[in-house]
């Protein structure tokens, strides 16, 4: 007989939703829902911001041509 592993949900309550939980200017604490795979919301930390350098943007634009390059098929032939 195989036995299982212990797991440790003691971070994991039924029925409490996940919160931000980062503090505001007000001083209270953000009530937003974080990120998938995050702990903190779109405001504090859980979204990129982007490219801001030149090369950065131009990579990214080159894998958006890629990306619609292979949804179209338009494969060179």
């Amino acid at each position: 007989m195989r036995l299982l592993e212990a797991t440790d949900y003691s971070d994991v309550k039924r029925g409490v939703k996940r919160r931000c939980g980062a503090k505001t200017r007000k001083g209270t604490t953000c009530r937003a829902k974080p990120l998938p795979g995050k702990t903190r919301c779109k405001f504090h930390g859980g979204m990129s911001t982007g490219p801001r350098t030149p090369e950065g943007r131009e990579r990214i634009a080159e894998a958006q041509r890629r990306r619609w390059c292979n949804l179209r098929d338009c494969g060179e032939e």
